[in-house]
């Protein structure tokens, strides 16, 4: 764990990283479904490893008071 400032507790606590999916931005039809398996698959083509970053957020949690920082860096987030 990381010792941070944190900015609703006010001085410096320990952190835990967390990484959550991110929601995804297609409906829960099945062409929508189809659309998102397509958009993965050839995504996951050209980058594997981007691909993945992708679904994801990284986020900085307070061990103190449980205070939620999203924390995606670089281009690898975006």
């Amino acid at each position: 764990m990381n010792s941070i400032f944190c900015e609703k507790c006010g001085q410096e606590t320990e952190h835990k990283e967390i990484i959550k999916q991110k929601p995804s931005k297609y409906g829960k039809s099945k062409k929508e479904q189809f659309k998102a398996f397509l958009d993965g698959f050839f995504g996951g083509v050209a980058s594997p490893i981007g691909a993945s970053l992708d679904l994801i957020d990284r986020y900085e949690v307070c061990t103190r008071c449980g205070h939620k920082t999203l924390k995606n860096q670089g281009d690898e987030f975006q």
